[in-house]
Parts: structure tokens; sequence; C-alpha cells
């Protein structure tokens, strides 16, 4: 028999429905009521067993599934655990509910229900009574009310011109502009006399995507996201992060955008409040503060790492040199990949010892040198001059105000010990040349001309902390193998400067955010290894370095895309292949430029670099695994003063 089980809820006897388990899946409001708690709470999960104590088992409820049949009523005594104790006689019988499903009726028959109905009927009634007085004398309240009606509406009118009038002044008090939008993006007229210093208008009346200087392509996206605030579909606090948080100032001021809601007496959200601030001083503090954060970086690098700011130096000047001859040239030809090279390795390196105004300057002449490769113009060139010039400006600054820490900024060309390391090297050779004068040579070249290749790469784990915190991700300390292997720093020295590109791009590029690392299993901080090892094996011999990340990797498909855009076939190429096309001049995956990554002169400038020393560079990378860049170079252990030296691109 399948019946609805709504048929049961005008039996003034309690009446159960219950699973195999016993689990309340239905209860009549009498039920309720000797069970002593609510319907919904007992059809909640609850099972019947939790609802009663028996005086004496009923077998019937422990075999529900062998009830096919109406059991006799058993009269027993209970206690309600929620209610008071009683006698009820039960039964039990099958039954099959709309949906063809199988459970158990249970008819219980209290005889102390009257007596409980009639209590709880005599409170309701009670309560009704006092409904009904509490009625009459609100009837009272409204006739004397309707009596002066007239004058509390004159008095309320005045009352509201009076806040009217507050409210007005309070506003126009307030240091910041403040007005309220709709559903349909009309502002409402309340507003702050502030507006027009902050979003330079009175914006009563108007849309407010024209108030806030949308550009066209972007107010569908800002109407989009209106409609999702006001329809409350996540939380308010949620979504008004996503609006735009600046409007943009002609007069260059700095102003913030905030959204709070604006809700009726019921909570329903009525229009959004726009608070507008002028926060050009905090920002300006912000950077100030942000400089001499950068100021103190400086100089604890200066005194940690002196010697290699020195090699800094020493490299930055070269390059100085070579951008001032290119920039010079007044009717060309010039040679902008060198240039970019240049500027990319005076950047990385001004921001991995923290001078800051240097590394700007250059991010700066990079963005006017990528216009100016899109569209030469004279006043462009001038430009990018005149930046170019500044960059050395700023440098030549630092080093009048850091040459009580570093000595004077006139260093001689050539790393000093006792004597001109060309020198010493003269002297080694005439050493060698003597009888068994080679390991008296050998150990004098390396302990006065030669230094650990560790010690060129130990401060670009600044670098990687620096790029991480930036973008939010994690790694961990840089690991060095094989760091005792030595040079002679005027040799690879250019080299291993440009080699601050691979670091941050192995952050910023490769190592993924902590939260993506844990879900595929990976720890939450990125790992950075760089292996040093000579190869003797070859044709001479040659230092190879592998600096390695566990990060996503390089995808081929993406490259292939980039390539494809750009109009170029590398169809026939394999993968391996494709992934070389990183070392490409101005080939970068970034779809935007920011101060870390997107020229694609990075890698460009280390493959040029290597190639000076008659080396190679590749790259090998498995997607979500990692990418390792390997650099081969030949291993120089003499030095020449009148050989030109490779300097970094």
């Amino acid at each position: 028999m399948r019946i609805q089980y709504s048929l049961f809820d005008t039996l003034l006897e309690p009446v159960f429905v219950l699973t195999a388990d016993q689990k309340v899946v239905y209860c009549n409001e009498t039920a309720a009521i000797v069970a002593g708690l609510s319907i919904r709470k007992i059809t909640r999960g609850m099972k019947f067993n939790e609802l009663f104590q028996f005086s004496e088992p009923i077998e019937a409820l422990d075999n529900l599934i062998g009830v096919s049949d109406a059991t006799p009523y058993k009269e027993v005594n209970f206690k309600a655990l929620h209610a008071e104790e009683g006698k009820v006689q039960i039964t039990l019988q099958p039954i099959f509910d709309s949906m063809g499903d199988k459970n158990w009726i249970v008819f219980v028959r209290d005889v102390t229900l009257e007596e409980r109905l009639q209590k709880k009927y005599r409170a309701e009634l009670e309560q009704k009574e006092g409904v009904i007085t509490a009625l009459e004398e609100a009837k009272v309240q409204l006739e004397n009310y309707s009596k002066n009606l007239e004058q509390m509406v004159a008095d309320r009118t005045r009352e509201l011109s009076r806040l009217n009038t507050t409210m007005s002044a309070l506003l126009d008090s307030l240091g910041q502009g403040f007005f309220i939008f709709n559903a349909e993006g009309k502002i409402l007229d309340v507003s702050s006399k502030a507006c027009e210093a902050t979003v330079e208008c009175k914006p009563d009346g108007q849309l407010i995507w024209d108030v806030l200087k949308l550009p066209e392509n972007k107010v569908e996206g800002f109407k989009k996201w209106m409609q999702t605030l006001f329809m409350e579909m996540l939380p308010f606090e949620d979504l008004a992060c996503l609006g735009p948080e600046t409007y943009p100032h002609t007069k260059e001021r700095n102003i913030a955008l905030e959204y709070h809601p604006l809700r009726s007496n019921e909570g329903v959200m009525e229009g959004v409040v726009v608070v507008a601030s002028d926060i050009t001083s905090l920002v300006e503090a912000q950077k100030q503060a942000e400089r001499e954060k950068e100021h103190a970086k400086l100089i604890i690098h200066m005194i940690k790492s002196k010697r290699e700011i020195h090699r800094f130096i020493q490299e930055a000047q070269g390059l100085l040199g070579q951008v001032r001859d290119e920039v010079s040239k007044d009717n060309g030809p010039y040679d902008t990949e060198e240039l970019f090279r240049s500027l990319h390795t005076l950047k990385g390196g001004a921001a991995l010892f923290s001078i800051k105004d240097v590394a700007e300057a250059c991010h700066q002449a990079e963005g006017l040198l990528a216009e100016l490769k899109v569209s030469w113009t004279h006043p462009g060139f001038i430009a990018l001059r005149g930046k170019c010039f500044e960059v050395e400006e700023f440098f030549h600054k630092f080093l009048d105000q850091t040459k009580e820490i570093l000595g004077s900024s006139n260093m001689p060309e050539e790393r000093q010990i006792e004597v001109a390391i060309s020198k010493l090297n003269h002297i080694a050779r005439k050493v060698g040349s003597l009888p068994g004068g080679g390991v008296v040579a050998q150990e004098l070249l390396l302990e006065l001309a030669m230094e650990p290749v560790a010690g060129f790469i130990e401060p670009y784990n600044d670098v990687m902390l620096r790029v991480a915190e930036q973008t939010d991700k994690m790694v961990s300390p840089l690991k060095i193998h094989n760091g005792n292997i030595m040079v002679i720093p005027e040799i690879y020295s250019g080299l291993f400067s440009t080699f601050v590109h691979a670091f941050r791009n192995a952050v910023d590029h490769g190592i993924e955010m902590p939260d993506h690392r844990v879900d595929i299993g990976k720890p939450a901080e990125g790992q950075v290894d760089v292996t040093f090892s000579l190869n003797h094996n070859s044709p001479g011999s040659y230092l190879l370095v592998q600096i390695k990340d566990d990060g996503g990797g390089i995808d081929p498909a993406r490259i292939r895309e980039k390539l494809t855009g750009k109009g170029l076939d590398a169809s026939a190429e394999t993968d391996q292949q494709i992934i070389q096309h990183i070392f490409d001049s101005q080939f970068s995956t970034r779809e935007q430029v920011t101060d870390i990554s997107g020229r694609g002169v990075g890698m460009d400038a280390i493959k040029v670099a290597a190639e000076e020393l008659g080396g190679r560079v590749w790259v090998e990378s498995t997607v979500g695994q990692g990418s390792t860049l390997f650099v081969e170079v030949p291993y120089i252990t003499e030095f020449q003063k009148d050989k030109k030296l490779p300097t970094a691109a």
C-alpha cells in the first residue's frame, strides 16, 4: 500500500514513520508534542530509540525488516528524553511511501495525551487573549495618533529638513569624496563637496562609469560587476575588491576608491556607497619608506658583499660606456640588440644590490627603446638618449653617496691584489717555465688570481628571495654544488653578471604559486640549484654551469603559439628545438612587461656573453617538473691584459 504521509497530519494520535534503521522520516504534530521536540528536529536524522525509553523491550522495533503485517498493540510505560513520562500503546505495520519505498508506521496511543493537549491549547488560548488585549490597546493608541497626525507630519517634515541640512553640512566637511549609485549605475543626489577635488566633478545624477572615467572597453565588465554586487551572489566584501581601485586624476593625485553596501531596514541592498580618498601623501610616504628600505639593503650589501659590488661597478662602467657610445650617435646605425642587453644587464645588477634609482631608470629606458623598435622617431630617440644619460647620472650619484664605504669611485680597470692581475699572470708564466716551476705557478695563480665560483653566485640568493616576495611565491635558499672551482674573475665576471636574469626567470616564470605546488604534491617552497663542473674529456677544458629549478617547466606549445603569432613557421621543429627559442632576442612568453621580466632580453644576454667566451647555452625542460639552463664555456686559467676581454651584454 502506497500512501502520502500528509494524510496523518490531522490525526490526534501520535504517528511516526521509520526506515529500517529506525530513522524517523515523518511524524505528525501530536507525535512531536509527545516527544517534546519540533517536527523539523525529529525528522532531520533522529532515530526512534533516541526519542523514548520504554519499560520493556518492543521486539518489533529491533527487527523492522521482519515486520510484514500489523503487530498487536502493546502497552508499556515510556519516558520521552525531552518530555514527561506516560503510558502508551504501540503497534507497527509496514507501509510504502509515494515513491514505492518500504517504511514502517508506528501508531502510539497515549493515555496522557488528552491532558497534554489541553495544557498546550490552554497556553495558546492565553496567548491569543494577550494578543487581543494588545490589539485593543493599539486601537486606542491609533485613534490618539490619528487625532494628532497633521501636527506630527509637520513636526516630522521640519525634523527631516533639519537632518538634511545637517547631513549636507557633515558631508561637505568630509575630506573624502562621498556618493552613492543604484543598481542602474545612476548616482543619487547625495554627495560631498570633496568630490569636486577627488573625482573632479559633482557626480549627482551622472552614471558611475562616466564619473570614474572608465575606458569604453571596460564599461561592460564594470556593469557585470555592478550587477553581481546587487544580486549578492557572493558576499559584498568578496566582490567589492574587484571594482576599480583608483581614479585617474588629471593632476596626478593618488585617489583610492572604496565600496560599501547601503541596505534597507530589511537588509536589502539599495545602493553602493563610493568613498574617494586622496592618498597622495600616504603613497609618497610609502615610496619614501621603500626607498629607505632599499637604501638600508644597499648598505647591508656593501658591507656583506663589498667585493661583488666592486665587481658590479667595474662591469657597469663598461656597460655604461657602451650605452653612451651607442646613444651618442646622431645618424646611426644603431645596434638596438646590444643596447637592450646592456640596459637589461645593468638593471639586473642594480636591482641585485638594491640600487633602485639606477634599476628604475634602466627599466624606463628599456620601455622607450621598445617603442622605438616598433616605430622609430627622432624625438623618441632623443628621449631615450636623455634617459640613458639619466641612468649614468644616477650611477655616478650612487658612487658619490657610497664612496665612504666603497672607497674612491675611480677604481682601476684591473682588480688589484699586490700587483695587477696581468702582471701576476706574466710572473706565473715565467715561474712555470723554470724546471719544476709548473706546480708553483699553478699555486700562485690559484691563491692570488683565482676565486671560487660560489662567490659570484651567492648574492643571487637575495635576488630570488626579492622576486619571490614581489610575486607572492616561496623559494628555498639557493643550493650551490661544486662552488669551490676556481676561476679568474676578470674572464668570467661578465658572464656571471648576466646570470641575474636566469635566477629572476627561475622564480618569476618557473616556480609555481605555493597553493598550486601543494595541490600537485610539491613542497610549497620552490628550489633552485646551481652545479659547476669541469669537463676535460673534449678538446680543451670546459666549465659547465647548470641552473636547475623544480618549477612548472617550459611549455613547448606555448612557445609555438608565440612563434606563430609572430608569423614564424616552427612546425618542423621538435619540442627540444622549440624551447631553445627562449634565447631569441626580444622573445618572451609574458603578455605584459614588468620590472622583473617581459622584455625578452635576459636569456639573450646570457647567450651572447657565453658565445663571446667561445661557449654555448641550451635548456632542457619537462612540463610540471622544472627546467635546467646549461652554460658551457672554455675553462680559461690565463689572463692577458692586452687581449680584449668579453663583457656582459
